[in-house]
């Protein structure tokens, strides 16, 4: 199965027209309160992919969007495109709502980089 537009992360599923994946050095993530830091470790050689998605919501859009914003804890969550599945993190602060007014509720577009455990 390979990625095609639809991905599912902790449990919700989300329509996804852009994803951006990287490959980079894989890091120690310790939560320290609600507070997820990342720790390069030198000479280590293994690698970890950071996910960066532009999202779209439009079906159940409040209830989707209150789901998201609720995965936004500073837990591993399990995420599955198909590709690249795999426990990540919510990057704190990557989380955004595009919201505006021309949308009138019909749909939420967001942003948000997700980074592997």
């Amino acid at each position: 199965m390979t990625y095609s537009g639809t991905i599912t992360y902790g449990g919700v599923t989300l329509q996804v027209p852009s994803l951006t994946p990287k490959r980079n050095q894989k890091t120690i993530k310790q939560v320290i309160g609600k507070t997820l830091t990342e720790v390069n470790i030198i000479g280590l050689s293994a690698q970890q992919w950071t996910l960066q998605i532009n999202g779209l919501i439009v079906s159940d859009i409040d209830t989707t969007r209150d789901a998201l914003e609720a995965l936004d804890d500073s837990q591993p969550h399990a995420y599955v495109d198909g590709k690249h599945d795999g426990q990540f993190f919510i990057v704190p602060n990557s989380l955004t709502f595009q919201d505006s007014g021309e949308r009138g509720g019909m749909s939420y577009t967001y942003s948000v980089t997700l980074v592997e455990q």
